[in-house]
Formats: structure tokens, sequence, C-alpha cells
């Protein structure tokens, strides 16, 4: 499966259009890779949570940051992918279109699955998601960096 994402080229400072490369399973394929995932479960309607940040590295490639929700689907949910520079001061990480300028998503009627992408601020990237109207019994947040997309 081949998915398109856009690619900040450093040489130009143009935006392209590159593609990456994932099995039947939509696990990436030979692209450097940091995965964590949060296993929140239990959450109630309307409640709220952030996971706990993800150290990039001190001078990490990575140019890309992927979330992923897995859970109940939720009328007015929404996820944000946030970063920081310091681990302690945290805005919503830029987004990776020209029409949405934050790594944020709210599905018009919920979802039980659905992604964000992002692109990293800093070093540390974590997941802010505020659930809807329907209580979530096994909530799980993943988060993603990629490097070289």
């Amino acid at each position: 499966m081949i998915l398109e994402g856009t690619y900040r080229n450093p040489n130009t400072g143009q935006d392209e259009i590159r593609c990456i490369r994932c099995d039947a399973s939509g696990h990436l394929m030979g692209v450097p890779a940091l995965a964590s995932a949060f296993a929140v479960g239990a959450l109630s309607a309307d409640g709220s949570v952030t996971t706990d940040a993800v150290d990039l590295g001190e001078e990490h490639g990575y140019t890309l940051l992927l979330a992923r929700k897995s859970g109940v689907a939720s009328k007015q949910e929404a996820m944000e992918i946030q970063s920081s520079i310091d681990g302690v001061r945290w805005l919503p990480a830029a987004g990776i279109y020209l029409d949405e300028n934050v790594a944020w998503h709210k599905p018009p009627n919920g979802s039980d699955y659905f992604t964000v992408q992002g692109r990293p601020i800093g070093r540390f990237a974590r997941i802010a998601f505020k659930n809807g109207n329907t209580a979530q019994t096994e909530l799980v947040l993943e988060l993603a960096a990629l490097a070289g997309v």
C-alpha cells in the first residue's frame, strides 16, 4: 500500500509530495520510525486525556508525526498532536496541509479509528484527546514519528 505525504525539502525549501510505503497491515516499510502506544482504557463521555510525552531526541530527524485513535465512535470527539521544545510548554504541532495549520482533527460524527498528521516542532510530542458524547471502554492512542517523509 502506498500513502502520500508532504515533505519539506531542506535544500529547496519547497513542499514535495512523497510516497510512504506500508505493508498490508498498515505498518511502515523502509522508513526510520519511532512509535508509542498508550492503552488509555475507559474514558467517560466528554472526558479528556493527554498522553505522556514522547522524547524524539535532541537532534532528531523526524519530519512527520502520526497519531491514531482506536476506540468507540463518539460524536464531537477530537484529537490533537502537541509538540514542545522543552517538555514544559505545549502547543499544537504544525499541520501538513495549507488549509490546516495545526495537527488537529474532529470527525463529523465520530469514528472508531482516525488519524491526525503533523510536523514536529521541538524535541517532545504528545497526543491530547477530547472524547465526545459516548464513553470509551478500550481507548488506545498511538503516536509515530517518521523520518524522511
